[in-house]
């Protein structure tokens, strides 16, 4: 039963789309995760007047073994669709990604000019402990995780797929070098109590990232899943404010 290693099971983790006004968002889950993460996010951003979009990437929701039989450009492929169909009915789309969701969001916004802007929460540029993956994909399945049990309503794996795992390092250095063709605005979240994600990410941002406008915020509470934590209002509000700031400016980025 896949439920042996899915942290609750009882959650909603499917794609979602709600259907809103001419400015959507386009809404990327982690490694290992749901889109359950990213549904607090797109209620409000929905309540807001904004079409959401949040696909359920290629591997999650279903079994470990899925997740190591996907390919980094498998979910570059799904989010470039999603954000196709939303830019069809929309004037102008921003993408929006937790940890592993924030790579592709650096990797599509290199790819794609016309998207409007980012916002990135813990985005997986500077993991820990993960390069280990490598050899371990020869000898284990799965690496258990530590600590998985508590209170927030994260739906997804309780293991660590390897060949998954490698696979999110390479999307890793594809979103490193994408970060010099990264031109659109960007808010980004870390905190300094994520255990899996280090804080060289945020200088890595500020040093390569093209964008002139970049606005980089460090949490002091918040765990690795930042949209759930406990500065969660603090963080939605914070995205609401500057996404408003800027379709009130309507404002164009760089070319």
């Amino acid at each position: 039963m896949a439920d042996n290693y899915m942290e609750h099971p009882e959650l909603d983790g499917s794609s979602f789309y709600y259907q809103g006004g001419k400015t959507g968002f386009l809404l990327l889950h982690g490694f290992t995760a749901t889109t359950a993460e990213v549904r607090p996010l797109g209620e409000r951003l929905h309540a807001a007047g904004h079409t959401v979009s949040a696909p359920l990437l290629p591997g999650h929701g279903t079994h470990p073994d899925d997740l190591n039989k996907v390919r980094w450009q498998d979910w570059v492929q799904t989010a470039e669709s999603e954000y196709e169909k939303l830019s069809s009915q929309c004037d102008e789309v921003w993408v929006a990604g937790q940890s592993m969701g924030g790579l592709l969001c650096l990797v599509l916004a290199a790819k794609t000019p016309k998207i409007t802007g980012l916002l990135l929460y813990a985005p997986a540029l500077a993991m820990r402990n993960m390069r280990a993956a490598y050899g371990l994909q020869y000898v284990m399945k799965y690496l258990a995780k530590k600590n998985t049990r508590d209170d927030m309503p994260w739906k997804g794996y309780n293991v660590y797929p390897l060949k998954g795992v490698v696979e999110l390092l390479r999307l890793q250095n594809a979103a490193k070098k994408a970060l010099g063709s990264v031109t659109q605005p960007t808010l980004a979240f870390f905190s300094e109590k994520d255990a899996t994600i280090g804080l060289a990410g945020s200088e890595l941002l500020r040093e390569k990232l093209a964008s002139k406008e970049l606005e980089l915020v460090i949490l002091k509470e918040s765990p690795h899943v930042i949209l759930l934590g406990c500065e969660q209002e603090k963080v939605i509000e914070h995205s609401l404010q500057f996404v408003t700031r800027k379709v009130n400016e309507g404002s164009v980025h760089g070319s």
